[in-house]
């Protein structure tokens, strides 16, 4: 028979790093990235880009967008791409976005109908 133990005690450090840019507000409820070269907008826990006149929708906002209906607080903005490199007077960057380069795009299909 064979008898297992563990004296003492195990510990670890963890660091985390937080990927999430800055953001600021546009109306209630609304944020935007702040100088940012793709409008992408977050609120009701969510970030959202408009793309060819479809909204999408992520819970990050450099990947994972599905086409979904926005808010209201989303689509009273609009005119969304006049948010790209927004800064409200007196802004400071703090935390650089991931470069829109990095970004996996949505997949957008051609939704007509062939023949």
């Amino acid at each position: 028979m064979f008898s297992v133990g563990c004296a003492g005690s195990v510990g670890y450090r963890a660091t985390a790093t937080v990927d999430t840019p800055d953001m600021v507000v546009v109306s209630p409820g609304v944020h935007v990235i702040a100088d940012y070269d793709e409008p992408i907008f977050y609120s009701n826990g969510y970030y959202w880009w408009n793309t060819q006149g479809t909204w999408w929708r992520s819970s990050y906002y450099t990947s994972g967008w599905v086409e979904a209906r926005p808010p209201t607080a989303i689509v009273s903005i609009g005119s969304p791409y006049r948010y790209r490199h927004y800064r409200p007077r007196g802004y400071t960057a703090r935390y650089r976005p991931v470069p829109t380069h990095r970004i996996q795009r949505p997949y957008i299909r051609d939704r007509r109908a062939r023949r």
